[in-house]
């Protein structure tokens, strides 16, 4: 398994954006009633795997204090924000202390699923820093000034040691439907 993620990694790097991908679609393609660049419809998820596509297609973007669109680069909320953005019909507040206040289900790092919040104190009494898991004990995340948008393993003892929860935003019942 553990060659199975850096050969997907690559081939997320590899893919255009998903605007450019939804742009590059010839309108005659299209199925009645299908749209381009549209989220998932309401109270449906987009499929894990495309939600962590998404997020692995944005790798390698800018850090951007306040930013929140490929093109301006991320923070770490404003990462967050455009991917479940994209990937469901949930709206999160801007910061990553109003996204672990607005509650969601508490889960444990366990019961992770793609999709859910991860919660973090870096060098701090408030909560700070929010990313996004992507499966497989790996989360995305706009780490600091200076960096960019990457892939970090859950598991390190850096990240380890700022965790302080972990919360599902996303709908239960369309979380239960696609782990079937």
């Amino acid at each position: 398994m553990p060659l199975f993620f850096p050969a997907f990694l690559l081939l997320a790097l590899l893919l255009p954006t998903p605007a450019a991908r939804a742009s590059s679609i010839p309108p005659e393609m299209l199925t009645q009633g299908e749209q381009l660049a549209e989220p998932a419809a309401s109270g449906e998820l987009m499929p894990f795997d495309d939600m962590v596509v998404v997020a692995l297609s944005l790798i390698g973007t800018p850090y951007k204090f306040g930013g929140n669109t490929p093109e301006t680069g991320f923070d770490c909320s404003g990462l967050v924000r455009y991917v479940l953005g994209l990937s469901s019909t949930i709206q999160l507040p801007r910061t990553s202390e109003e996204m672990f206040r607005m509650g969601g289900r508490d889960v444990s790092l366990g019961e992770l699923v793609p999709g859910d919040l991860i919660f973090f104190r870096v060098k701090s009494k408030r909560i700070n820093h929010v990313a996004v898991y992507i499966g497989e004990g790996r989360f995305v995340h706009a780490p600091s000034t200076g960096g960019f948008v990457r892939v970090d393993l859950l598991g390190k003892s850096y990240w380890q040691r700022y965790i302080t929860g972990a919360r599902r935003v996303l709908p239960e019942a369309a979380v239960v439907a696609q782990r079937r």
